[in-house]
């Protein structure tokens, strides 16, 4: 009787410390993108000139997002891809500015940053509440 409760227990658990791990990837992941996304947004973008340094921040976001894309795409696919939707957006924002920089390009740019916050924001919430 001892050994099949102490199997139990063992069989148990198994999934519960491969999530565990699979959680602590994905923790450290999205405390990553997290810092970059703050970096990017501490980035002054009221003029044009301003994009080159926009443009090298979300180089680092996009290279920690790869990151949580590997550790937490399984459990959060659906917050990824909003993510990843987002990134999408907000590079092609960018891009425009930087091809026709103005007033309007750069406030869509600031625009779709804000849209790209909320997602990681929303994205790491998920994550956290596992770790």
């Amino acid at each position: 009787m001892r050994t099949a409760i102490a199997l139990t227990t063992l069989i148990l658990a198994l999934p519960l410390t491969a999530c565990g791990e699979d959680a602590s990837a994905a923790c450290g992941s999205v405390d990553d993108l997290k810092a970059s996304v703050n970096d990017l947004k501490q980035v002054d973008v009221s003029s044009p000139d301003d994009l080159p340094d926009l443009q090298s921040a979300l180089k680092a976001v996009e290279s920690d997002f790869a990151g949580v894309k590997k550790d937490a795409k399984s459990e959060f696919s659906a917050r990824v891809d909003a993510v990843e939707t987002s990134l999408a957006a907000l590079k092609s924002s960018v891009g425009q500015a930087q091809k026709a920089p103005a007033a309007d390009t750069v406030a869509a740019a600031v625009s779709a940053l804000s849209a790209f916050g909320t997602q990681v924001q929303k994205l790491v919430g998920d994550v956290k509440s596992t770790c």
